[in-house]
């Protein structure tokens, strides 16, 4: 009985792991104010001034968006220059792929939104 409980156990362990590695979500807000497209991976590298990361300093930098994986809230203009965006990224992520001659290459950028919320343009 004992071995059959163990054989049911390693067997559950097998279809269904334990992970322990959760993705840590960073806050993130600012202003886009252009964009460059992801010819490669189909994604959108937005660059913003100023980007807030959650702490005292202020930055500038670039934040992948992709329609694939980040969910968007509000007025749905995530990428658009002079909108103020809110929301949250995974850190380190590289996401933006564009193409070089005939091969793909990294864009580096600060990492890839998980949700945004977008202001109206302020024209």
């Amino acid at each position: 009985m004992k071995a059959a409980s163990l054989s049911l156990l390693f067997f559950l362990l097998l279809l269904f792991p334990i992970s322990s590695a959760k993705a840590v979500t960073m806050p993130f807000g600012g202003l886009s104010t252009f964009s460059v497209p992801c010819t490669c991976s189909g994604n959108l590298a937005v660059w913003f001034t100023p980007l807030f990361l959650g702490g005292p300093a202020i930055v500038s930098g670039f934040i992948t968006y992709s329609p694939y994986s980040t969910f968007e809230y509000s007025n749905y203009m995530a990428g658009i220059p002079s909108v103020w965006h809110l929301g949250s990224y995974l850190p380190g992520v590289q996401a933006c792929y564009v193409y070089v001659g005939v091969a793909c290459v990294p864009f580096p950028t600060i990492g890839l939104m998980t949700q945004v919320g977008t202001s109206l343009p302020s024209f």
